[in-house]
């Protein structure tokens, strides 16, 4: 899924102690929110600390001392890039789980070579994108619907002298519209979150040329597991989410006139790599880093996120893979 902005606008300064008190807070907070994932972890309470006597400091002098601390301590604190937490998660440059895997997935029904064009609609940091234009030479067109991914995924395809051939933009996908027509479109997680799915399905369409290809992934709810009470519950933490059905959602392409000939249940591989990521989250975050409050306040919205979904995976909800021919 292409992942809303995880950073915030970097946050004041803190005092000493209180950066001290909000780290601890949120340090609980996050594992009784995420205790399901931290088994396998390495977290551990902070030791005590020993209480010292310290001799009274003159007024001004304290003033200059507390400013220095409050300082350092600003600058030793993590502010999270966009999508870099989801990259502790998932690896460098994936803002969604299994990425390497299911890029293989996606891209190997479409027998890629130099000479054909393709449109990601969920760019994210370009890490799928630079695997597959490394592997067959060809062009890729980028778009995230979150713009401030869009904008450092940009910006890191530049570092890496991969801008002509790994492009991304930001875009609506209820407005979405291109110059250009590709042999192929491919997408992590995003058909789901869409509002006006037949709209959004039909654009795909349209920037498609006449034997061009799709190769998707998205969840899926089937009608009798619609009312679950995790999914719903998930829901309503998400409240983008509306998946279809797996009947819907062939229909919804057919009619737009691109028959889905792959639905393929990879709802078993994305648990343990949803599982995996947690754990590798929970080491490099038992490694010491503190992050700063903007950070600790989407560090718990992306672990309850993820807490929701899996839940929900265990009544009902599923995630494919799909793959249509014009």
């Amino acid at each position: 899924m292409s992942q809303s902005s995880l950073a915030e606008n970097q946050a004041p300064a803190l005092s000493v102690p209180k950066a001290r008190r909000a780290w601890a807070v949120f340090r609980r907070e996050l594992i009784g929110v995420a205790e399901d994932f931290w088994k396998d972890g390495n977290w551990e309470k902070p030791a005590p600390r020993e209480k010292t006597v310290k001799a009274p400091m003159p007024s001004r002098a304290k003033n200059e001392a507390s400013s220095a601390k409050a300082a350092s301590a600003s600058s030793n604190l993590w502010h999270a890039a966009p999508g870099e937490i989801s990259e502790k998660m998932w690896g460098d440059g994936h803002v969604t789980p299994a990425d390497d895997y299911l890029t293989d997935l996606l891209i190997k029904p479409l027998s890629l070579n130099k000479d054909m064009s393709m449109l990601d609609l969920a760019a994210g940091l370009g890490a799928r994108m630079s695997k597959t234009t490394h592997e067959f030479k060809l062009y890729i067109s980028g778009r995230e619907p979150d713009p401030e991914i869009a904008a450092r995924g940009m910006a890191l395809s530049v570092k890496a002298g991969t801008a002509k051939h790994v492009a991304i933009t930001a875009y609506d996908p209820m407005n979405l519209v291109e110059p250009h027509k590709y042999d192929c479109v491919v997408a992590r997680e995003t058909i789901y979150r869409v509002p006006d799915k037949k709209k959004f399905i039909t654009s795909i369409v349209a920037c498609c040329k006449p034997q061009a290809q799709v190769s998707f992934t998205d969840f899926i709810v089937n009608p009798e597991s619609q009312n679950m009470p995790a999914i719903l519950a998930w829901r309503a933490f998400e409240k983008d989410a509306a998946p279809l059905s797996l009947v819907e959602m062939a229909e919804l392409w057919a009619k737009a006139g691109i028959p889905l000939r792959v639905h393929d249940d990879q709802t078993k591989i994305y648990k343990k790599e949803v599982k995996e990521g947690m754990i590798r989250f929970a080491r490099f975050m038992a490694s010491g880093v503190k992050p700063d409050p903007a950070t600790c306040k989407s560090i718990e919205k992306r672990i309850t996120t993820w807490a929701r979904r899996m839940a929900a995976m265990e009544q009902g909800l599923q995630f494919y893979r799909f793959y249509g021919l014009r």
